[in-house]
């Protein structure tokens, strides 16, 4: 199901449409396609997997327009995306449409307002994250089909996601391995776990929201829990300057950390884990 922001214009329908045509082309994640007399201009997040719907529509698609203020209009232009995307991934497209609010002067609309209103974000996630519950509540067994991660760990792993490329420029990946994550599930559970592997002997980086470390180091393979880890090791990892909780282990500790990864007992793992894709997670 798709959850939907209508564009209204107080006092005309008119607008520069070449200009907004424009302002889509100048974007390189924004691909167009017609259907029919419909131009659909479609953003695709290329890190995080997710796209949404910008359609410029030959006819008025707001639901009980005539109950809304007459003073605004439809211009017949409307953003569209799944509603069970994660709110880190609506706030980029409220990026997108707070740009394009400004430059056009449009005001918003969705069926859980009342009535047409300036953009207001925090009201916009509101009311997004009120119809995401709705429907993951009458819609069981389609979210039984993903796992799970909290929104806080969720944002902090879209956030990761989304530093990383500065990371491999900042850093030297030939000295440094700037790690990506694994993520996993237990059998007959919906809890997703976010894991990052290391070899046991290179420079790393360690991102925020880990849960497990998976020791690869060609003799021994295991799972450790992350917190458990930490506490033995905690000294051995330093934050990188102007990036927040992610840190990095330095080569001269490498030795030590997989001395105590290897020699120290740790609590076993007591269920298969199973690995997923990103795209498989909600934050509901």
């Amino acid at each position: 199901m798709d959850f939907r922001f209508y564009f209204l214009k107080e006092g005309t329908r008119i607008y520069e449409k070449s200009d907004l045509i424009t302002y889509f082309q100048a974007n390189p994640n924004i691909t167009m396609e017609k259907k029919l007399d419909d131009r659909i201009f479609i953003y695709y997040h290329p890190i995080l997997n997710f796209e949404a719907r910008f359609v410029m529509a030959s006819k008025s698609v707001v639901p009980h327009l005539e109950r809304l203020n007459p003073k605004f209009f439809d211009v017949n232009f409307y953003v569209e995306f799944n509603v069970l995307l994660p709110n880190y991934s609506v706030e980029i497209i409220l990026d997108i449409m707070e740009e394009i609010v400004k430059k056009f002067k449009f005001h918003v609309y969705n069926q859980a307002y009342e009535d047409v209103c300036p953009f207001r974000r925090s009201m916009m996630i509101k009311a997004f994250d009120a119809w995401k519950r709705a429907y993951a509540g009458k819609n069981e067994d389609e979210v039984a089909q993903y796992n799970r991660l909290d929104p806080q760990t969720m944002t902090q792993v879209y956030g990761y996601l989304q530093r990383r490329s500065r990371l491999e420029i900042l850093l030297d990946k030939n000295k440094v391995n700037i790690s990506n994550y694994h993520f996993l599930h237990a059998e007959k559970s919906r809890t997703a776990f976010v894991a990052v592997e290391w070899d046991g002997q290179s420079s790393f980086i360690l991102p925020p929201a880990v849960d497990i470390l998976y020791l690869n180091d060609g003799k021994v393979k295991k799972y450790l829990p992350m917190s458990e880890v930490m506490m033995k090791s905690e000294k051995l990892f330093r934050p990188i300057d102007g990036y927040g909780v992610i840190q990095m282990l330095d080569a001269k500790n490498a030795k030590k950390l997989h001395k105590i990864l290897t020699k120290d007992r740790f609590a076993p793992l007591t269920v298969s884990l199973n690995y997923l894709s990103l795209d498989k997670i909600l934050d509901i």
